[in-house]
């Protein structure tokens, strides 16, 4: 894993050379150095999607993600063997890691000495990295409480639990699952990330970037729960391969997308099939959604044929093709997604045709 020096690690250039070297894409996704794949979200995104993503739930979900950050983290710290940095110097060592890590993925700060963070991160998110921190710095598994003391401030409070720390295992396998991979190009957004007050920012935005397979975990947990997507939208979005746990979380994800297209003022036109290719260039691949392999009309007058890859983000990206066909056309939507050998078709046209 490539670093930089202690006395660098707020300068932005020199995290823009560590991401670099780290971070790769491949069909619109941002992969790292071991073939995870990762999401940048401006946190005021973040927000949005996580509020409407739990509105489709019926039991708060927060603690639920915080255990999925805690998970992924605790298994990429084991991974990448963050904190395995000998004795010499080892407190010093760990902290200039941790510092590292923090500020280039632009989560802001964590202090284990004082259990605090400083930090634009939603909160169980935020939260849930340092609870895997603290158990890996001390060996042992806790239980962890937050309180948002300020905007930007968490502090956490830490207490023994009584089990063994045994190590997180890798994400879950879910039907859109592909083993990692590996890009060949820098991701488009290194060339708009801006280092400003100890934050990474877009066009003056916060902004971060986040393991897909957090979400992941979080998702394989949800499948348990009832849905609140409608039922006209149950009926209109059809998912022929998939079970009805799977199928739950994943009509979650599709309808909390419409919130994060709406939030601002996008702009989403589309006049034929060939405006699709500006839309995920503009909203999709920078950010790591993925994009659309390849897009054809069905014949109708709006209806569309894409094709996409598999791989960890396929809820989200089926969500904002869903979620921008609607805005761009003004119609509610009903879909189909199948599975066809290594892609899946996703076929969208209007709902006042179903019956």
């Amino acid at each position: 894993m490539p670093t930089v020096k202690d006395s660098d690690f707020v300068d932005g250039s020199a995290l823009l050379n560590v991401l670099r070297e780290e971070f790769s894409t491949k069909d619109g996704m941002i992969f790292d150095a071991h073939g995870g794949a990762w999401i940048v979200w401006k946190t005021s995104e973040l927000y949005a999607w996580w509020h409407s993503f739990e509105d489709q739930c019926s039991v708060p979900l927060q603690r639920k993600l915080m255990n999925a950050c805690a998970d992924q983290e605790e298994y990429l710290l084991s991974l990448n063997q963050t904190l395995s940095t000998g004795w010499l110097l080892r407190k010093r060592k760990q902290k200039s890691a941790l510092d590292q890590r923090w500020a280039r993925y632009g989560w802001g700060r964590i202090d284990l000495e004082h259990d605090v963070l400083q930090t634009l991160i939603f909160a169980p998110m935020a939260s849930g990295v340092a609870l895997a921190t603290k158990e890996q710095h001390t060996h042992e598994r806790l239980k962890l409480e937050w309180q948002q003391a300020s905007q930007r401030t968490i502090s956490l409070e830490f207490t023994s639990a009584p089990s063994n720390l045994a190590p997180a295992p890798a994400a879950p396998q879910m039907p859109w699952s592909t083993e990692h991979q590996q890009g060949f190009t820098p991701p488009q957004f290194l060339d708009e990330l801006e280092w400003l007050n100890a934050n990474w920012t877009v066009g003056g935005e916060p902004t971060c970037l986040f393991p897909m397979d957090a979400f992941t975990r979080l998702f394989d947990t949800c499948r348990a729960y009832p849905s609140a997507v409608s039922k006209e939208q149950q009926l209109a979005w059809l998912t022929p391969t998939f079970d009805a746990g799977i199928r739950s979380v994943f009509l979650m994800v599709v309808a909390s997308m419409a919130t994060l297209v709406n939030v601002g003022e996008r702009a989403i036109y589309i006049e034929n099939t060939s405006s699709w290719a500006s839309l995920s260039a503009h909203y999709l691949s920078p950010n790591g959604w993925g994009h659309p392999l390849s897009v054809e009309s069905l014949g109708t007058e709006h209806g569309v044929r894409f094709v996409l890859s598999s791989g960890p983000t396929l809820p989200f990206l089926t969500g904002w093709l869903v979620a921008m066909w609607e805005r761009g056309h003004g119609k509610s939507s009903k879909f189909t997604l199948k599975k066809r050998e290594h892609h899946w078709s996703l076929e969208v046209d209007s709902r006042l045709a179903y019956n």
